[in-house]
């Protein structure tokens, strides 16, 4: 294999996770409590805190709307659920699931058919957990991350966005059909402060074109121009 091919090869894995942070406000609750709570059937006890809703539910906050058939939220402890086909949007952030769950106005569980959008990245799975106050975001049953450039699908995938980093465990899977590349492991991991550097680990392969690396350690560096240069801790096969 030629030297310019194998420094271009792999280039794609790192722009597939550069949108993940942008993900991270989905579904995302406030810190205060929802300004309107509206249902066909709705109760507040004003020593707990608690209210409930049944019915063509709708919480609205700022300029966040989530709709659903059940919603609970305590006012005091700030945790509350939403359940049976829930939608929220907020901003240009869309958020679909089953149910949600608010822990502390700082943390969100969703499950259920997970699909979170916003503009052109989007993530789905079974379960998406989110943490506002340290921007980490989990998903623990696997799932696929989605950006204009392509995709991102392990078994179990987690990032923290302070940090722009991201790693996916089991099966993990990159694609870039625009780039005409695609490339997996057994891990694959993101660190964008770092030249924008993806390693993908055990049993790791890259496909772009017709040229082809395999390694146990495949390294890739992606600079501001998007050019790539990929190191293996093994001899590489064509």
């Amino acid at each position: 294999m030629k030297s310019i091919q194998k420094k271009s090869l792999a280039a794609a894995a790192a722009v597939l996770m550069l949108g993940i942070s942008g993900l991270a406000s989905v579904g995302a609750e406030p810190s205060n409590a929802p300004s309107e709570l509206n249902g066909d059937v709705v109760e507040y006890n004003a020593r707990t805190g608690l209210m409930t809703a049944d019915g063509h539910v709708v919480l609205k906050h700022n300029d966040g709307v989530a709709r659903g058939s059940h919603a609970e939220y305590n006012t005091k402890t700030q945790d509350g659920l939403l359940t049976g086909g829930v939608v929220a949007d907020q901003g240009n952030t869309h958020l679909t699931c089953d149910t949600v769950r608010f822990v502390s106005g700082t943390q969100f569980v969703a499950e259920g058919n997970v699909h979170g959008t916003q503009e052109d990245k989007s993530y789905e799975g079974p379960r998406a957990e989110y943490s506002s106050d340290t921007e980490y975001l989990r998903l623990p049953a696997g799932g696929t991350i989605t950006t204009a450039d392509g995709s991102f699908t392990a078994d179990y995938m987690e990032g923290w966005m302070k940090d722009n980093h991201a790693r996916g465990v089991g099966n993990a899977y990159v694609t870039s059909p625009k780039r005409n590349f695609e490339g997996g492991g057994d891990e694959a991991e993101y660190f964008g402060a770092e030249s924008g550097k993806v390693v993908l680990t055990g049993n790791a392969w890259a496909i772009q074109d017709n040229n082809r690396l395999k390694s146990q350690r495949l390294t890739v560096y992606l600079d501001d121009q998007g050019k790539a240069q990929t190191t293996a801790d093994e001899p590489a096969e064509k």
